[in-house]
């Protein structure tokens, strides 16, 4: 045979290779899409009651639903009012009203302030800004229904409502009120919601993903955990605000250096002015320094001077110091506390103190200097909005020393976020060229069991650490989860939603335009429905493994047909019948149902459970199966024989052509 026929026959080969090949994936694509389309409901048994939630394929990835069993199930919303004309003037008489808010074992007592004047409104507003503030995982929101029972099934009261709910990814769920002073709480009359009754309805939502939640992060920029730190020895201070209000009611400190209070002060001796202002009011401060002053008998006296009272420079001559102000500006307070301060010896460090000077409201508070720098001087320059912290770079850190020790002071001050030190990979440059790495480090900073609307924030000290860090520059900002269900938006800390009275949980796992269908089926149904597709499936693949035996290696088959080997004695007991050779599955459904309702758990054990449940083992037996490309399960060449035409060469053509000739 010539090379050019020799060439079509090995092309010959490759096309029936490669149509066996597409019909192969084809079939198991389709088989892998049953298995993977079959759930078992959450608590099946009564099998009437059990529920199931399915979507179409495109939901895939995007978003999805559980139902939950009654018993185990607890409405989003925990508490409503009745309903009020929001533009009508309360009765409540004018005060400040406290109340307990509960959850988890955690307490809080939250004030309300009502004015004379306020509509409901207002009421409404204030109660629900006072939950939405406090440290406790709960959420208060204040919507309209103009009929009763529109929103909820517990809200029975028509006009503005408030709404205290939680999240149900939260572990606490037990939210209570209860009046402290005064009875706000009975004025709203505030009751709690009933937990549902019965299994889920069946009905279908229709859901879009607008939105993924996701926490604040801050990253820093990736070093060398080895290489010596470009951060000064010393003190370095920084602040975080979390919350949704931004420094609106966050305090705002201004922090000195740290000083050995022995020491004799560089501070020349004389007169200093500066101002405070808060809140509109600008007070002017004196402060006179005298000879042989140490750097405690100076932050003494500035903190004095702020809080307006007399202070004690301890020299060889004493000196009692006046404030140049008689009272105290309302907001602003002082105080002078300890400090180690790093030595030039690693790991050693001496007593210092440092001053800092506090308003209640970080936007409405400044400090200047008006002659003299004192400010300056005691590096009272940055203020830093929210709590502070504070941590040393010592003699010979390295990046690494810093990265933890900024870890540890940010995860010892509060619970709102986790700070850690991540090992990374740095691009070499040492040899041009070349694509080398090395070991580096970052400082991970991200937000943990946020709420709606709550973000983190963080504000830079006069050291500038956190730019240094490439913290500040480095923040991803976070949002909260929305989706639309049946044209109505609702909004997630952790993008999961709750439904008919949380019986049915969606959970949005990506970002989507259209709007795709999800189903709460009956539990019965959708076991008979999805099994009987994945026979269907199950059949269609073993016709095409016995129509392609002589193609396809036989250990194909038999890895298929390992699980259904395993269960065998299961599956005769669930009415399942394997007939002959064809290797084709039918069910009889009255045997199938009876044996589920007389033994859910066994059933569960055949077809559910991991790993052994016929669908999960099935299903890792195709991932084997994908494991390796789909051309590797097919037989040498040699199999393709039978399946050659057989070609005749030209020579051979020309041959017979002159037989016919002789012979004619």
């Amino acid at each position: 045979m010539s090379r050019t026929e020799d060439a079509k026959d090995r092309s010959l080969r490759q096309n029936w290779s490669d149509q066996t090949l597409r019909g192969l994936d084809r079939k198991l694509t389709e088989f892998e899409n049953a298995l993977s389309s079959f759930a078992w409901p959450t608590s099946p048994p009564p099998w009437g009651e059990s529920r199931l939630v399915t979507g179409a394929q495109d939901a895939r990835g995007k978003v999805s639903g559980t139902v939950r069993p009654t018993d185990q199930s607890s409405p989003e919303v925990k508490i409503v009012s009745g309903g009020f004309n929001s533009l009508a003037r309360t009765d409540i008489a004018a005060g400040t009203y406290t109340f307990d808010l509960t959850l988890g074992g955690d307490t809080e007592t939250l004030s309300v302030d009502v004015a004379a004047g306020d509509t409901w409104g207002d009421v409404l507003s204030g109660v629900k800004d006072a939950v939405n503030a406090a440290p406790i995982a709960a959420r208060a929101d204040v919507v309209y229904q103009n009929a009763a029972f529109q929103l909820n099934p517990d809200m029975a009261g028509t006009g503005s409502v408030l709404t205290l709910s939680v999240n149900p990814n939260r572990a606490s769920q037990n939210l209570q009120v209860a009046d402290v002073s005064g009875s706000l709480l009975s004025s709203l009359r505030l009751a709690a919601t009933h937990n549902p009754i019965g299994p889920a309805s069946e009905r279908e939502y229709t859901v879009t993903g607008l939105q993924k939640a996701l926490p604040t992060y801050f990253s820093s920029t990736p070093v060398d955990p080895r290489a010596a730190t470009t951060l000064a020895q010393g003190r370095h201070d920084l602040a975080y605000t979390v919350g949704s209000g931004g420094n609106a009611d966050q305090p705002g400190t201004f922090i000195s250096k740290a000083y050995d209070p022995t020491q004799a002060t560089t501070i020349a001796a004389g007169t200093y002015t500066f101002s405070s202002t808060y809140d509109g009011e600008t007070r002017s401060h004196s402060v006179t320094i005298g000879s042989g002053w140490t750097w405690g008998d100076v932050l003494r006296t500035v903190g004095a001077e702020v809080n307006a009272q007399p202070a004690w420079a301890v020299t060889a001559s004493p000196t009692l110091s006046a404030p140049s102000t008689t009272y105290s500006q309302p907001g602003v307070s002082a105080s002078v506390d300890y400090w180690p301060i790093p030595t030039a010896q690693q790991g050693v460090t001496t007593d210092g103190q440092s001053l800092s000077v506090r308003g209640d409201k970080a936007d409405v508070f400044a400090l200047s200097d008006t002659s003299g720098g004192l400010l300056s001087a005691l590096g009272l320059t940055k203020r830093l909005d929210g709590t502070t912290v504070s941590f040393n770079v010592g003699a010979g850190d390295t990046w690494r020393d810093v990265y933890n020790s900024a870890a540890t002071a940010l995860n010892g001050s509060q619970t709102h976020f986790s700070a850690q030190v991540e090992t990374t990979r740095i691009p070499s440059t040492v040899t041009p060229g070349k694509d080398l790495w090395h070991e580096g480090a970052t400082l991970s900073i991200i937000q943990s069991g946020q709420r709606i609307g709550e973000r983190v924030n963080l504000t830079d000290g006069r050291t500038g650490a956190l730019a240094t860090m490439g913290i500040i520059g480095n923040q991803r900002p976070g949002q909260d989860g929305k989706i639309l269900v049946n044209g109505r938006e609702q909004v997630s800390e952790n993008n999961t939603f709750s439904q008919d009275q949380g019986r049915v949980l969606i959970t949005l796992e990506d970002t989507f335009g259209e709007a795709l269908p999800l189903s709460v089926t009956s539990g019965m149904d959708e076991v008979q429905k999805s099994w009987s597709a994945i026979t269907d499936a199950w059949n269609g693949l073993a016709r095409y493994l016995r129509n392609n035996a002589d193609l396809l290696d036989h250990s194909f088959g038999a890895k298929l047909e390992a699980p259904l080997a395993a269960q065998a004695g299961n599956l005769r007991w669930l009415g399942v019948s394997s007939m002959g050779k064809s290797g084709q599955l039918w069910t009889n459904l009255d045997t199938f149902w009876s044996s589920l309702s007389a033994d859910a758990q066994r059933s569960r054990a055949t077809l559910w459970d991991k790993p052994s449940g016929l669908v999960p083992a099935w299903q890792q037996a195709v991932a084997d199966i994908r494991g390796n490309s789909l051309d590797g399960w097919l037989k040498p060449e040699s199999a393709f024989d039978s399946l050659r035409p057989n070609l005749t060469s030209e020579f051979q053509l020309e041959q017979k052509h002159r037989l016919v000739k002789l012979l004619g």
